[in-house]
């Protein structure tokens, strides 16, 4: 009548998958946490949700189908938006070094720059503003150089090929000077005569 108690070999062997199933799923699950908390620390995170993934396919070949497929397309997921993440962070932080690098090269312009800036007497720019540039009206014959200077679109190359090319008997006669163009000579009309003292402009 008595009959001891034995424990049934079969409980254990079915105990034992329960738990590997049971532990894949946490160790997956505990590696994503991780991964998201890691992932901006030289992609260690990343590494994290490869194991993740593997843990996923381990959890699903023990019968944890459901759970496993959750967590397949959690590490996926995750690993895409940590991605775009670190995408726009890096994307931020060049933007404001630019921004930076501007604003310092704004404050601090460099020598070749600074001189790139100053227009040369025939630009554009000077040729447009230059008949405000003058207030004398300086006979050409007799003028200094300083005095040439003072015309709209005349600097000091052109005055000292001004004073080259004298005598001039009409205004008109400017063209022989090499840049001084029929366009500079209408502008220069205003300020310049061929006889007489230089004189200010009333």
């Amino acid at each position: 009548m008595n009959q001891s108690f034995q424990p049934d070999p079969g409980a254990a062997q079915v105990a034992n998958p329960v738990s590997t199933k049971s532990s894949a799923v946490k160790a997956g699950w505990i590696c994503l946490v991780l991964g998201f908390l890691t992932f901006w620390i030289f992609g260690f995170g990343f590494i994290l949700f490869v194991v993740t993934f593997v843990l996923a396919i381990v959890a699903m070949s023990t019968n944890r189908v459901g759970q496993g497929i959750v967590l397949l397309v959690s590490s996926v997921g995750s690993i895409i938006v940590c991605v775009i993440i670190s995408l726009a962070l890096l994307s931020s932080a060049f933007t404001a070094a630019l921004k930076k690098e501007r604003a310092r090269r704004i404050e601090h312009p460099t020598p070749g720059a600074q001189l790139h800036n100053v227009a040369p007497s025939d630009t554009p720019l000077q040729q447009l503003l230059g008949p405000a540039k003058s207030s004398l009206i300086v006979n050409i014959n007799t003028a200094s150089a300083q005095e040439l200077e003072s015309l709209p679109n005349i600097g000091s190359s052109r005055a000292e090929q001004i004073i080259a090319h004298r005598p001039y008997t009409s205004v008109d006669e400017l063209s022989q000077v090499k840049g001084i163009t029929p366009r500079v000579i209408d502008q220069l009309h205003p300020f310049v005569k061929t006889d007489g003292a230089t004189e200010k402009i009333k």
